[in-house]
């Protein structure tokens, strides 16, 4: 099991200014391994997208006698100590970043006397300095270190501003911010970074050298996204996209797929110039919209892949294996047809919410297999005011709850280590060292009795063919709600609830179920030319329930799988369309078209195909719970937060019923472990905690 640290380390009561972290220090070490840390992401050597030398000197630059006389080093040591002590460190690239800051520079030009945080000023650093070789004598390295020949762009001009080269632009042909760094009350700039772009992905490269030079165990491409990322804001139409963009409509027409375009000059075509032409907006109403979408899809994956291989390829070089994730936000679709090129799952979750087993449940099998890191997201959800508890000396239950909810379901919530609070609070997320070291302390204590894999004999399939174009036009507001006269366990989202949204059959469902204790695993399928089906013999086996929600495309390969698996005695419950028949073993639920009278069709044919092959079932319907080790442990967590009295009480008398099992062993945070006996299967927990882990022994 992971036990990730979300290690920006920024400073209390300050800004947390993108992209360079504060330098690390040896009491950090300390921490990290009071909270038995295994992985540090967001962690180090974030300046890139400031400049290479100013990333060269965050590696390698001198630490002056007054921080070393606080245990302060560069980031390479701080690397080297970190995989002493067993802890993998991950460089983040920020590749969607590209900076310029206000600054004073010295008369002979060879030193910063203000960067950042400046008084008036009409100087600048960043990438267009960089690039333009402009104070080339403020480090050791300059542009000339790093590009003999000068940067070439695709038109094989010589570039002398990467900032303006390489930005992302607006259908309207204007850059585009990363808004969520940029400080309000800072002067200083980030535009959004187009990867499809040759130039930025050549300097991406060589940011990822400089990181494995400095020893970094893995490469985490945050923005794993781009450009996708400026959709929202109208983007991306810089040079590049626009030529690629072109050449898919080609490649499409030739294949028969551009129906309904033939006046297209597709020698001529500019997606940017048409737009305008047509008076058209963009992205709602856009004509050639789905097209576009599914270019910079396969744009996304394709270069996402080409930095992947780039980084194990220059590990390869230098003698070491190079472990390579990226900043999968919510795992969207978008991610899902490059999933498999990376080594871990690092998420960044979209609302910080309590009570999600259904978007943790999704995470992990998303992930198909390989290790989740969650990271909290300080935008839309309960972060902000969680810290200010946890400051008051109030909240820890709730902190408590924010990092078991994760493992309970597979998946680990990493610890905030100076966690990122967005680019207006003022502040950093520290949580209380005593009750993270005891909380991390159970996990590492217990990580025998957790799995990814549940052991459950029910799955539920999310179809990526039939669900990344819905996804990617539901239109969902991000709202979230909370009941009235409660405190913030109870936020929720609303938008799957909402009768007046859109329709997402596989999310209502999850959603569902598990908030009624159903658990299930879910198991992610591909299929098309933008993410190849990668489904076998083994994908199904081992499910006696598998539940097909509005899975209308399905490949032939998957269909026989099905199949295959119903003639060795599994059920499959079919919701909505689908290319199965109905036979037996193969049972069908009407989608009708409002959210719950929906899902009353579902749930009447759900329960009793569910109740077949339960594993567990526990009395109070508010306890979260989940199996593990092929249903041999389970995992329960109570929601039970009073408010008044600031914790989660006790539960009396907890009784769960696990199939099969006589004896077990129970682990309670905070209170030992102890030797219980069942009857026909049932065990009576007394004072039930905030969390417990049940591992049958007979």
């Amino acid at each position: 099991m992971e036990r990730g640290i979300y290690f920006d380390g920024w400073i209390k009561h300050t800004h947390c200014y993108h992209p360079s972290l504060p330098m690390r220090h040896s009491g950090m070490l300390a921490d990290l391994e009071k909270y038995r840390a295994t992985s540090l992401v967001w962690s180090a050597l974030g300046g890139g997208s400031i400049s290479l030398p100013y990333l060269r000197e965050e590696a390698f630059g001198q630490v002056p006698p007054r921080l070393r006389f606080y245990g302060y080093m560069n980031d390479s040591e701080f690397i080297a100590q970190c995989q002493k002590r067993g802890i993998k460190v991950f460089g983040i690239v920020f590749e969607v970043q590209g900076w310029e800051f206000t600054v004073k520079i010295s008369k002979d030009g060879r030193s910063f006397l203000e960067f950042n945080v400046c008084g008036d000023t009409d100087q600048w650093y960043g990438l267009r300095e960089f690039s333009g070789n402009t104070y080339d004598g403020l480090f050791p390295t300059s542009l000339r270190d790093y590009y003999p020949s000068g940067i070439v762009n695709s038109d094989g001009q010589i570039v002398k501003d990467l900032w303006e080269e390489c930005c992302a632009r607006t259908y309207k042909g204007e850059p585009v911010h990363a808004g969520w760094v940029e400080c309000p009350d800072n002067a200083h700039q980030a535009r959004q970074m187009c990867r499809n772009n040759p130039v930025w992905r050549e300097y991406l490269k060589k940011i990822i050298a400089l990181m494995i030079d400095a020893g970094v165990d893995g490469v985490q491409l945050d923005e794993a996204e781009l450009p996708i990322t400026s959709l929202k804001a109208g983007g991306c139409f810089c040079k590049d996209c626009r030529k690629q963009f072109r050449a898919y409509l080609r490649e499409l027409r030739g294949s028969g797929g551009l129906a309904g375009w033939d006046s297209l000059d597709l020698e001529t075509f500019d997606y940017m110039d048409f737009l305008n032409q047509q008076g058209s907006g963009f992205p709602e109403g856009a004509p050639l919209f789905r097209e576009y979408y599914e270019f910079q899809l396969g744009a996304v994956r394709k270069y996402f892949t080409e930095l992947a291989d780039y980084a194990r390829a220059y590990g390869r070089e230098q003698g070491r294996q190079v472990l390579v994730s990226g900043n999968f936000f919510s795992c969207m679709p978008v991610y899902f047809p490059f999933r498999h090129t990376v080594d871990l799952i690092i998420t960044e979750m979209e609302q910080t919410l309590f009570r999600q087993p259904h978007w943790y449940r999704y995470v992990n099998g998303f992930a198909g297999g390989l290790p989740v890191i969650v990271a909290e997201n300080p935008y839309g959800g309960v972060i902000p005011e969680l810290l200010e508890a946890l400051d008051k000396g109030k909240g820890y239950d709730l902190y408590r709850l924010l990092l078991a909810e994760a493992a309970v379901y597979g998946c680990n919530m990493s610890v905030p280590y100076g966690g990122w609070m967005g680019s207006v609070i003022r502040d950093a997320f520290y949580p209380p060292r005593q009750v993270t070291a005891e909380f991390q302390d159970f996990l590492a204590e217990h990580e025998g009795l957790f799995t990814k894999k549940s052991g459950s004999r029910t799955a539920l399939v999310y179809s990526f063919p039939s669900y990344y174009w819905r996804e990617a036009t539901k239109g969902y507001t991000g709202n979230v709600a909370r009941d009235p006269g409660e405190g913030m366990l109870f936020y929720h989202p609303t938008d799957l609830t909402d009768e007046r949204t859109a329709r997402l059959p596989f999310w209502e469902i999850l959603k569902e179920i598990t908030d009624a204790q159903a658990v299930c695993d879910v198991v992610a399928t591909g299929g098309g030319p933008l993410c190849p089906d990668q489904v076998t013999e083994e994908t199904f086996a081992g499910y006696d329930l598998i539940i097909l929600p509005d899975c209308a495309d399905l490949t032939e390969n998957q269909v026989r799988a099905l199949y295959q698996r119903v003639e060795q005695g599994a059920k499959v419950l079919v919701f909505g369309r689908s290319p199965l028949k109905k036979e037996e073993g193969v049972f069908f639920a009407e989608n009708k078209a409002a959210k719950r009278e929906s899902l009353e069709s579902f749930n009447k044919m759900f329960w009793p195909l569910y109740e077949q092959v339960r594993l567990v079932r526990v009395s109070d319907p508010s306890v979260g719970v989940c199996v593990h080790k092929d249903g041999t442990c389970v995992w329960l967590l109570n929601y039970g937060y009073d408010k008044d009295s600031d914790r989660v009480l006790p539960i009396a008398d907890l009784r769960v019923w696990i199939k099969s099992a006589a004896k077990a062993r129970v682990h309670t945070l905070g209170a030992g472990s102890r030797e219980v006996e069942g009857a026909d299967g049932w065990f009576t927990l007394e004072n039930a905690g905030l969390l417990t882990i049940i591992e049958v022994t007979g």
